[in-house]
């Protein structure tokens, strides 16, 4: 894939980051949430969360993933994320995304990236599924595994 396609997803995404939906697996059933993900420019994807939350309950039990990103009204540009979310316990790393968001994280987490009841997931990327318009072509990324 060309940089100028890599550029466009994050763009999608970045854009699109209030407007974002996980789906995680509880026992069977799919269960969607609306979250908003942190994204980097380099397609790292982050989501700040409470630690008791039923997701990260849900992704213990079955770390596979779908985050699906929608501009809205109409949802012509989307990018769905397939792949698996980690908790991430590293206090360095909550504190470097801590400063990524571009919300203030401080109103549901007063106690700062420290606190005992902020989970941090990064979600691993699998591939993206990704249009630029409901006219266009659906494409697929799949990053180049190390």
């Amino acid at each position: 894939m060309n940089s100028s396609d890599k550029q466009k997803i994050v763009a999608i995404m970045k854009e699109n980051s209030l407007h974002a939906y996980l789906a995680t697996c509880d026992g069977d059933q799919p269960s969607v949430r609306p979250v908003s993900p942190i994204v980097e420019d380099n397609m790292s994807i982050w989501v700040a969360t409470y630690c008791t939350s039923r997701k990260v309950k849900q992704i213990r039990q079955n770390p596979k993933i779908c985050l699906t990103f929608v501009e809205l009204p109409r949802g012509d540009k989307a990018a769905t994320v397939i792949g698996e979310a980690k908790i991430i316990p590293n206090l360095d790393e909550k504190k470097k995304v801590w400063d990524l968001a571009t919300f203030d994280l401080s109103v549901f987490f007063p106690k700062g990236p420290d606190s005992n009841v902020f989970c941090l997931l990064k979600i691993v990327i699998e591939k993206i599924e990704w249009r630029e318009s409901w006219r266009s072509k659906a494409k697929i990324y799949e990053p180049v595994q190390e």
